[in-house]
């Protein structure tokens, strides 16, 4: 089979094209694109470490956040977690999904200079091909825990 170098450039540059698309504001997203999606904005945060590009690329503007010490809004997000740099947070997923228009990270969280690592569980709010909405619970393993099983 003879794939003509027009064909295949036409091709790509649609792939790219897509790749490189908003997710916000929202459009309709099928649920084996928003598991797409919700990767791709996995990988920035937690793995590549770049919490802006993430919130950008993936966070409504009027993003409802529930977190008692962040305020709501992308930019508020984006300066809550300015502290989010490879010299000062690890990252270490343990389970991750989404079902429907909700996603989940389960993760193990070390910040730099704090003497515990913290349990993190984020939960995440889709509307379409955009997050619209944010939980999450934290939790620090106490000297005199009752149970011996690890938190990860």
């Amino acid at each position: 089979m003879k794939i003509s170098i027009t064909t295949f450039a036409t091709a790509f540059a649609a792939l790219t094209a897509s790749a490189q698309a908003a997710y916000c504001p929202p459009r309709p997203a099928s649920p084996s694109e928003q598991r797409l999606i919700f990767a791709e904005f996995y990988q920035k945060l937690y793995t590549d470490m770049n919490a802006t590009q993430a919130l950008i690329d993936h966070m409504a503007d009027d993003y409802i956040q529930h977190n008692p010490y962040a305020l709501s809004g992308l930019n508020n997000s984006i300066e809550a977690l300015s502290f989010v740099t490879p010299e000062t947070v690890k990252f270490n997923i343990t389970f991750s999904g989404i079902d429907g228009d909700l996603a989940f990270v389960y993760l193990r969280m070390d910040i730099a200079g704090e003497p515990r690592p913290r349990a993190v569980v984020d939960l995440f709010r889709f509307n379409g091909s955009c997050i619209q909405e944010h939980w999450d619970v934290m939790q620090e393993r106490p000297d005199n825990a009752t149970n011996p099983l690890d938190m990860w």
